[in-house]
């Protein structure tokens, strides 16, 4: 019976436990669950894949990595952006990088208006956190799992 009960543990616990390599979130280790619906608000931790990420210039992305980041602005909250400072509904969420850490010129996000219907603005806590203020929106269907922070 333990033995049974640890090896159900033991397949079922690490496909519900994520744990970031980067500081961008603050937390290192979260729990993974499925989104019982598509209304994010927020604060609200999510995975997702960047293939699905959307910019309304450049279209999707080829890329396929999976990220983990907190929802800075949801649908119809006004996300605005000055001079490469980003605010949700006034509150500040952080500033876009010229460069990344190679020196190389990084995109930079501009919106200014109410986050559309099944979009996400997607923040990280760290400075040089790669998130929206680089690739746009995601679709809120893009959203593979909700997490919790435990540490």
């Amino acid at each position: 019976m333990i033995l049974t009960a640890a090896l159900v543990l033991g397949l079922w616990l690490p496909a519900h436990i994520s744990v970031t390599v980067t500081p961008s979130l603050g937390h290192r280790i979260f729990f993974l669950t499925e989104p019982e619906s598509l209304d994010f608000k927020e604060g609200d931790y999510l995975l997702f894949h960047k293939q699905l990420v959307y910019t309304p210039l450049r279209g999707n992305q080829a890329q396929t990595d999976q990220l983990l980041k907190m929802v800075g602005c949801a649908p119809g909250q006004l996300l605005r952006v000055a001079n490469g400072e980003y605010y949700c509904d006034e509150e500040y969420l952080g500033h876009a990088l010229a460069n990344d850490s190679k020196g190389k010129p990084l995109p930079q996000f501009i919106y200014n208006g109410p986050v559309p219907a099944g979009s996400l603005f997607m923040i990280g806590n760290h400075p040089r956190s790669y998130d929206s203020k680089y690739f746009g929106f995601i679709y809120a269907d893009s959203v593979l799992k909700k997490a919790y922070p435990i540490w």
